[in-house]
């Protein structure tokens, strides 16, 4: 049995993170994952199609470009996951998020292929978190030359989601 999946104490994950961690409720993290995966699916599939193509203010990203963003990001913090629970050595770097949404032309699919991709990231995170042991649960690795604990990913992961759901719901809907 894991006894480890709790929140993250803050020196296992840098400051520009907190944002995201601190918006997580308590509780299971697997849970919490599983059930917001159900939550934003829900709410994606009552936005029309004719709404996401609209940005709320003049240089901010489509709806479209949002969920793009939301499963990229998620890949990348879900490998890092991976790098930091099999004890990876080498430091990792940084993502660019505007090249990423830019080079990904999320416009150009489906608002139903872009939401079921995200559905299919979250379930590979959840597939991924159940292969972490205790031990490698608090592991930490470099990222940006800042250590990182495998169980912060988890936590950044569920908060980020809230982040843009919640802009979603404000900005958007």
């Amino acid at each position: 049995m894991i006894i480890l999946r709790t929140r993250p104490l803050s020196n296992e994950y840098p400051d520009y993170y907190d944002r995201y961690v601190s918006m997580v409720p308590e509780g299971d993290i697997e849970e919490i994952l599983h059930e917001q995966q159900t939550k934003t699916i829900t709410l994606l599939n009552s936005v029309s199609e004719e709404s996401v193509w609209r940005a709320y203010a003049p240089g901010k990203w489509t709806l479209k470009e949002v969920i793009g963003h939301m499963s990229d990001t998620e890949r990348v913090m879900s490998y890092r996951m991976l790098a930091m629970a099999r004890n990876e050595g080498t430091p990792l770097q940084g993502m660019d998020q505007d090249l990423y949404v830019s080079t990904a032309k999320f416009n150009q699919f489906s608002w139903a292929q872009l939401h079921t991709d995200l559905k299919t990231v979250r379930s590979a995170t959840l597939s991924l978190i159940s292969t972490i042991d205790d031990e490698a649960w608090i592991r930490k690795g470099t990222v940006w030359n800042v250590p990182v604990s495998t169980r912060a990913f988890a936590y950044v992961i569920a908060g980020h989601e809230l982040h843009h759901l919640k802009v979603i719901c404000d900005k958007y809907l």
